[in-house]
């Protein structure tokens, strides 16, 4: 099934004349790793391309090749054919949407099958470790040469999406093609130090905040802390300076779920949460606050101050996860 769908995106993208990409909101590693391997690929093939992100490109992916043409918004319209990487649903891509559905052909790239999948053509590979693995896939067919620019972008998606492949997503395919990509020029020691190992000051001082914030419920199953906009104020920080501090609250032992809860503006609160759990579906979850995301990592946004969103997610959190996995069980 698969098969046939990355032949008609091949299809689709080789006859394209004008392509727009698009990431989701807050891009982590997978999503600009995938939007800019395909942006070298098609423009390698002498295509237009505009790539989307509305929340720019983090400072610890600026490291990546391409990432100086991403924008946050365009008013060009009616694109030939228009890829997703990795969203999950249209609210996800922000600011890209309008130009995004303005293209007469959208395709959906996915390692994840969730309800707010969407587009003409849908790509979807849940046993893939990250959505760079499908991009890979489709570059083959398209019989597209794996540049050292190519390879270092897809490396980033897979060692992102895979915490340096300590998650459960990792499967032997994974280090197979981690070592193909390494062959095409990207080096996994060089993309580590820049994602985990390079932080501003403020970014450091911030982790710090979050780590006095932290709080356990359940037995220590719930996991989570915030950082109140005074903080930010305080330490010179923004909302780009807490990527990968969710990332940090896994190491607490017998974590299940996971929640950082960050007062970006007074009054609106954005909120990241994770699941080791495939029966507490995150996503599910963020949709009910108007969010999304995948099943083991999503978000939304509160409106309200930092005290009132802890006490309405926190409860949220609770009653989530006492309710999947009593349904679960019961089934």
């Amino acid at each position: 099934m698969i098969r046939r769908q990355l032949q008609e995106a091949s299809r689709l993208l080789r006859e394209a004349k004008s392509v727009v990409l698009a990431s989701h909101l807050n891009p982590d590693g997978d999503t600009l790793g995938c939007v800019l391997a395909l942006q070298a690929a098609l423009e390698g093939l002498g295509k237009r391309v505009v790539t989307l992100s509305s929340d720019g490109v983090p400072e610890i992916y600026r490291f990546l090749p391409g990432s100086v043409k991403v924008l946050s918004c365009t008013e060009q319209r009616g694109f030939d054919v228009a890829v997703v990487c990795d969203t999950g649903m249209p609210e996800r891509i922000g600011k890209a949407r309008d130009a995004v559905f303005s293209a007469r052909v959208v395709i959906d790239i996915d390692h994840h099958v969730t309800e707010g999948a969407f587009g003409d053509v849908r790509i979807q590979q849940p046993k893939a470790a990250a959505t760079a693995e499908i991009v890979y896939r489709l570059f083959k067919v398209m019989d597209v040469p794996i540049t050292p620019a190519i390879a270092t972008c897809l490396l980033t998606g897979i060692i992102t999406d895979t915490g340096l492949y300590r998650y459960m997503n990792v499967s032997p395919a994974t280090f197979r093609l981690s070592a193909t990509l390494m062959e095409a020029g990207a080096s996994p020691s060089e993309i580590a130090e820049e994602v985990f190992e390079s932080r501003s000051f403020a970014s450091v001082k911030l982790l710090g905040r979050a780590i006095e914030h932290i709080q356990s419920e359940d037995g220590g199953r719930l996991v989570w802390s915030y950082i109140s906009y005074n903080d930010f104020q305080e330490l010179c920080a923004t909302d780009e300076d807490t990527e990968g501090i969710i990332t940090q609250l896994r190491a607490v032992r017998g974590s299940v779920v996971l929640a950082l809860l960050r007062e970006v503006k007074p009054g609106r609160v954005r909120v990241s949460v994770r699941s080791r759990d495939e029966r507490i579906d995150m996503a599910r979850l963020a949709e009910k606050f108007g969010g999304g995301g995948h099943r083991l990592a999503a978000g939304f946004w509160v409106e309200g101050g930092i005290e009132e969103a802890k006490q309405q997610v926190i409860e949220a959190l609770r009653e989530w996860m006492h309710c999947s996995t009593s349904t679960s069980q019961r089934a």
